[in-house]
């Protein structure tokens, strides 16, 4: 085996540079040419292959993953070094103390002891040595699942599943039968999931316990429902999933699905679900109201969407003498306040303590325009559309807040209603309907 499962600190400098051009990747081996980057459009990635990395070797023979080694080939080829290397190897080995599970014993994570001198520079290495263990199956925690990955030769596998029982099997001897049933149940959901490489949106949204899961899994259907049509879509979910918190049969939900609380009689927004509307699943409830659709699942998942075309958000488009699709600004307004009483008064009824997540989306929406100002304004209509911009982006406008169970709506909405605006290059003393403490108001 390479360097004999050997500390980092006995590895010799001679034995690092008689690696290149002669050492091949293999069962005990790998070579990085630098460090695992963040991707600025997943963030967790970086943290993923570090796990899958280590926990490949672990659950294998051990060996060690060498950052500032070029191969080509899978054969190392060269040395760069690797900046601030005291830095990346402190990152990596908290990473894998955070994610991984069970723990690996005797895990090193360090920079080289010294630099090494080669072609006249100065070369820092990061080396990973993974020991043999006697705990395997290691895991690591992403997405809502613990994924178990073994390494065969010089690639990595999904851990097959016969190997993984039986390793489980005998790492957890004596346990409990019921607990090591438990653990196999999560982990088997766990690895058929990661097999599938995404969610499926056929899932069962009450068997998910994770909150960003839950999330992924309606953006599934909901793009599936909605093509290319332009959409605007809310959403609001606790932090802590359970799948019985709301009672959607009960008669105090369906009367405040009927009767949302402080909505103007004649508003924009969410104004209740006709009672033979209610179309009641195995998940919860699902309705209309006269503008688009309101869902409620029994873990208080709520979600409100509709079409952005011939519908209120487009209202009085044509007085206006705009030619372009637009947004009507008391609707952009009015709609996620209404949205968010609406789950408030559902949250405290049910006796949900834990922090909502809150998402507001609109989709689809290249071609579409925003207009600053006030629609009560008697100049509001005469305006060049010169003077407007259009939203030509190809991508959504999403605003995200996370707020604790006391949250007040208005000043929430009020956030999420800026940053739509900002989108059009308007800064909030073009929106109207709200006050300057962010309250909602309607003159």
């Amino acid at each position: 085996m390479i360097f004999d499962n050997r500390r980092i600190s006995e590895i010799t400098e001679q034995e690092l540079k008689d690696l290149i051009g002669n050492q091949e990747e293999n069962l005990w081996i790998d070579f990085k040419q630098q460090d695992y980057r963040r991707d600025p459009d997943d963030l967790e990635k970086h943290k993923r292959e570090i796990c899958k990395d280590v926990t490949a070797m672990a659950n294998a023979e051990g060996g060690y993953i060498l950052i500032g080694v070029r191969e080509d080939n899978k054969v190392a080829q060269d040395f760069f070094t690797v900046s601030d290397a005291i830095k990346v190897a402190q990152r990596i080995k908290s990473i894998c103390q955070q994610y991984i599970d069970t723990p690996i014993l005797n895990l090193e994570v360090e920079s080289y002891p010294h630099p090494l001198q080669w072609k006249n520079t100065n070369i820092e290495l990061v080396i990973i040595h993974i020991p043999p263990s006697e705990r395997k199956p290691h895991g690591f925690r992403s997405r809502g699942t613990i994924n178990f990955v073994k390494r065969d030769g010089d690639t990595t596998r999904e851990y097959p599943i016969s190997e993984l029982i039986q390793d489980l099997l005998v790492s957890y001897r004596p346990p409990i039968m019921s607990q090591i049933e438990s653990q196999l149940t999560a982990i088997l959901r766990g690895t058929q999931r990661e097999r599938r490489n995404s969610i499926s949106a056929q899932d069962d949204a009450l068997d998910v316990d994770e909150e960003s899961e839950l999330v992924d899994l309606m953006n599934l259907r909901f793009r599936d429902a909605i093509s290319d049509q332009p959409y605007y879509r809310i959403l609001a979910v606790p932090k802590e999933l359970d799948p019985e918190a709301v009672d959607t049969r009960g008669e105090n939900i369906r009367n405040i699905l009927k009767n949302p609380p402080n909505i103007r009689r004649a508003g924009f927004g969410v104004t209740g679900m006709m009672e033979r509307d209610m179309v009641p699943s195995t998940e919860g409830v699902r309705g209309r109201d006269m503008y688009g659709e309101i869902i409620l699942l029994k873990n208080g998942f709520l979600e409100v969407r509709c079409p952005l075309s011939d519908s209120h958000f487009q209202w009085m488009h044509e007085e206006a003498k705009i030619s372009t699709p637009w947004l009507y600004p008391y609707v952009v307004c009015e709609f996620p306040v209404s949205f968010l009483k609406l789950a408030k008064a559902i949250y405290e009824v049910s006796g949900i303590n834990s922090s909502i997540f809150i998402r507001q989306e609109y989709y689809n929406l290249e071609g579409f325009t925003l207009i600053g100002g006030n629609p009560s304004d008697p100049f509001f209509r005469i305006i060049f559309e010169d003077e407007i911009h259009v939203y030509d982006e190809p991508t959504p406008i999403v605003s995200k807040q996370t707020v604790d169970p006391n949250f007040v709506p208005d000043h929430v909405a009020y956030e999420l209603v800026k940053e739509v605006y900002d989108c059009f290059r308007l800064d909030e003393r073009s929106i109207p309907a709200f006050d300057e403490n962010g309250n909602f108001i309607f003159e």
